[in-house]
């Protein structure tokens, strides 16, 4: 797990330390996002307004395009806090690890399956090929269960590729590599720039799905839980700043994104308003959808309360403090 690590730590041209108090009584967290996406701007936000360092935490945040290779970076140990999509969390506890849900930042499927102009419907996509970032991401159980419900069975009737992130994604299917794929926002815009037009809005479907959580280890938890209050707390008021103050708002995801276009920066300040869960409940509806489509053994008998920690935010709400910054009437 180490070495994985270090690869991707290498790849993205960042080097991070383990978790740790400097002089100042400040610690410092390396906390990993899996999208570059509007459900992402609250993050963004609070790291860039230091309403983290209100907090005593000094927070270096990591771009790794792939909710799976985030969990295999927690599970080294290298990022005690992260975002990551839902399916790779409970997978990898099915299996034995010790990660838990501590926050809901987009608590559906906060997608748009979009594809080609040719295809009019998702039974046009039999024979075809659709690409997802990763297998086993949030991408990759959006276009299982859309698949799913249209009767058609995923790796027989429709060939799944695995890209990368969103913006390869978007490139892929303007060349018609792939003919639909899941997109959150700004790279949807770009998907529809290059001709691909919406089949199905997820948010509209009904699913409650952990699209991205914040997610701990349960020993972090119980060794730090100071520091993972003080977490929520910041990132709760990133919450309230992306709702208050839309000028800085957008300059900070002209940043992230790396994208000057109005357009582009408009849809991706809306999304992240429509989207993020506030509070920052994880949702526990979307661990039972969850673990009726994984294909791990132990799903059917799992206990979805094992997957989450609702007592944090919990926590914050009973002492009054989301109606402190204005995050609750």
């Amino acid at each position: 797990m180490k070495k994985i690590a270090l690869v991707i730590c290498i790849l993205s041209l960042h080097c991070w330390a383990v978790p740790l108090r400097w002089a100042q009584g400040q610690t410092k967290l390396n906390v990993i996002y899996p999208a570059i996406s509007g459900v992402s701007n609250a993050l963004w936000v609070a790291a860039e307004a230091n309403t983290f360092a209100k907090y005593g935490l000094e927070i270096s945040l990591l771009y790794i395009p792939s909710a799976p290779q985030v969990v295999r970076v927690m599970l080294a140990g290298d990022s005690p806090i992260s975002f990551t999509g839902g399916a790779p969390v409970v997978n990898a506890n099915l299996g034995g690890a010790d990660l838990v849900f501590i926050g809901g930042v987009a608590n559906m499927p906060a997608f748009y399956l979009m594809a080609t102009s040719d295809i009019k419907s998702i039974e046009d996509l039999k024979g075809k090929t659709v690409g997802v970032t990763r297998f086993g991401s949030s991408t990759d159980f959006t276009m299982r269960y859309v698949l799913q419900k249209h009767g058609l069975q995923p790796d027989k009737d429709v060939t799944l590729l695995q890209i990368g992130g969103m913006p390869e994604l978007a490139a892929a299917i303007s060349k018609r590599l792939i003919l639909a794929a899941p997109f959150s926002s700004p790279t949807n815009l770009r998907a529809k720039k290059a001709g691909a037009h919406v089949l199905i809005d997820m948010a509209k479907a009904g699913i409650a799905f952990p699209h991205q959580n914040i997610a701990s280890t349960r020993s972090y938890i119980r060794a730090n839980r100071d520091v993972v209050v003080n977490f929520l707390k910041g990132y709760s008021e990133g919450i309230e700043r992306i709702i208050k103050d839309k000028a800085f708002t957008k300059k900070v995801i002209r940043k992230y994104t790396r994208d000057q276009d109005e357009e582009i920066l408009e849809t991706t300040y809306q999304y992240g308003l429509d989207y993020i869960a506030r509070p920052p409940y994880p949702t526990r509806e979307g661990i039972v959808e969850t673990l009726k489509q994984t294909a791990h053994p132990k799903a059917k008998t799992a206990n979805p309360d094992d997957f989450v920690d609702m007592s944090l935010v919990k926590g914050l709400e009973d002492s009054g403090f989301f109606k402190q910054i204005g995050l609750q009437k």
